[in-house]
């Protein structure tokens, strides 16, 4: 429970702090190329290919948009909790910053030519995120509600990220 409050207080405060980050209104599975805003919102990828991504069923959006959540079912039956956020003006620094803060350990990683880190919650082995930078951060977290390490949390984070990078042709 702890640790939920403290990742609902980390994201309200990314939030507080990057205002301005994100729209309203539907998405569509790719943005046109005029929309400079292709992360923002909830991200380029509507629920269906979210799922498909990382085999869960029962897609449902949770909140939007800068801090996006959504509940779905994994395989097994079990209840899996994903957020995306995506945060202009965000260094991949601020973001091990915070991870040492909050006492995540972190795993430095390279996804299609852009820094980033897996993020592992040490008291929750069904929690995992990958985050890449750029211009700013993207962050997808997978976490399995029974706090078990299956479905791999970390493997489907990855998954959501490749799938986000695609869509922008990388």
């Amino acid at each position: 429970m702890a640790r939920t409050i403290a990742r609902i207080t980390l994201a309200a405060l990314l939030i507080a702090a990057l205002s301005g980050c994100s729209h309203g209104g539907s998405q569509s599975e790719v943005r046109p190329a005029a929309d400079p805003n292709l992360l923002a919102g909830c991200g380029p990828l509507e629920d269906q290919k979210l799922a498909a991504a990382i085999g869960v069923t029962g897609m449902r959006q949770q909140s939007a948009p800068t801090v996006c959540d959504w509940t779905a079912t994994n395989p097994g039956g079990g209840a899996v909790d994903i957020t995306y956020a995506w945060l202009r003006d965000d260094t991949l620094a601020r973001e091990v910053r915070i991870a040492d803060r909050f006492g995540y350990g972190i795993e430095r990683l390279v996804v299609k030519n852009f820094g980033g880190m897996y993020w592992r919650d040490p008291n929750d082995p069904g929690a995992c995120a990958v985050t890449v930078a750029d211009t700013g951060t993207v962050t997808w977290w997978v976490r399995n509600r029974d706090h078990g390490a299956r479905p791999d949390s970390c493997a489907a984070a990855m998954n959501l990220m490749n799938a986000t990078l695609s869509v922008d042709g990388i």
